[in-house]
């Protein structure tokens, strides 16, 4: 008797679980015509009702419109119903965001990437990387602002990794500057 009565309760959990879910996603969708859709897939996943989490583990892809995240490990972080915060952690984790163009790509690699969605920002820590444009950022901490292009990289520790940037420089026709007055 006790046992039917926990197996009805275990399906009572998952069944508010997927209630729960759907509503977040349908709520986040209906306050803010802005709001893009996430989906998550991983080889198991589990839904923390007391932590308004959930977690993800085993060859993570996070897909969120026009962005990529995969890892091995993804913590979904929620707030009211909202995504507050997105760590993916791997060896490495990678994020991709479509650009208008292709060349304008952003990827980055980072032992942990941190995505706030309501700032637009994204953390990378550990052996960090970050290109955009033709150009390269590698440091121990990145901070990019995906919406302004603003970025901050540096180190915790300054006898750890350094900045290092490789910069896409333009060419200029040397036989269009000679002719300028």
């Amino acid at each position: 008797m006790l046992s039917k009565g926990f197996r009805k309760s275990r399906r009572g959990v998952w069944l508010a679980c997927l209630v729960f879910l759907g509503t977040a996603v349908l709520a986040e969708n209906t306050q803010d015509a802005s709001a893009s859709q996430l989906t998550i897939e991983g080889d198991s996943a589990v839904f923390l009702q007391e932590q308004n989490t959930i977690e993800y583990v085993g060859n993570v892809v996070a897909f969120m419109e026009g962005m990529r995240i995969v890892g091995d490990r993804v913590l979904v972080e929620m707030n009211a119903d909202r995504i507050e915060r997105i760590t993916t952690n791997g060896t490495p984790a990678t994020f991709w965001q479509q650009r208008d163009r292709a060349e304008r790509d952003t990827t980055a690699a980072a032992n942990t990437i941190v995505y706030l969605p309501d700032s637009s920002l994204l953390e990378l820590s550990g052996r960090a990387s970050l290109k955009q444009d033709g150009n390269e950022v590698s440091s121990a901490l990145i901070r990019y602002d995906l919406v302004l292009g603003q970025l901050d990289a540096g180190s915790p520790n300054p006898s750890e990794e350094r900045v290092r940037m490789q910069l896409r420089v333009p060419t200029f026709n040397t036989k269009q500057s000679s002719e300028a007055p």
